[in-house]
């Protein structure tokens, strides 16, 4: 019997591992919030895990396929968090800001007249 891996054939799983591609986009598009932009970057590289799930599989590499759909996730969610962070941050600024953006927007008024 042919080994690939730590499986044998019998034991060959069947279903690729959930591959987390919409979990990245979501983080990639959040990661726009965050600070730096950090969470952009990512949630880039949590689809390029993502895209290499099926690959793997189909080529054999079972573990390997399985550590991918991981590190996808968990740099997915990192990239959700941080864009999540930035968001926060950005409503809070706001808050606490608030009166200088409304003497700037008056200011953009009143360029208009």
């Amino acid at each position: 019997m042919e080994e690939q891996g730590n499986f044998s054939s019998f034991d060959k799983p069947q279903i690729p591992p959930e591959n987390n591609m919409t979990l990245s986009i979501v983080g990639a598009v959040l990661g726009l919030c965050s600070p730096c932009c950090i969470g952009l970057i990512a949630g880039i590289v949590a689809i390029v895990y993502s895209s290499q799930v099926n690959t793997k599989f189909n080529a054999g590499d079972y573990a390997g396929a399985a550590k991918s759909a991981s590190n996808a996730k968990i740099l997915a969610y990192v990239a959700i968090g941080l864009g999540v962070l930035g968001l926060l941050i950005n409503i809070i600024w706001y808050l606490v800001n608030k009166d200088s953006y409304m003497m700037m927007f008056e200011g953009y008024r009143n360029l208009g007249q």
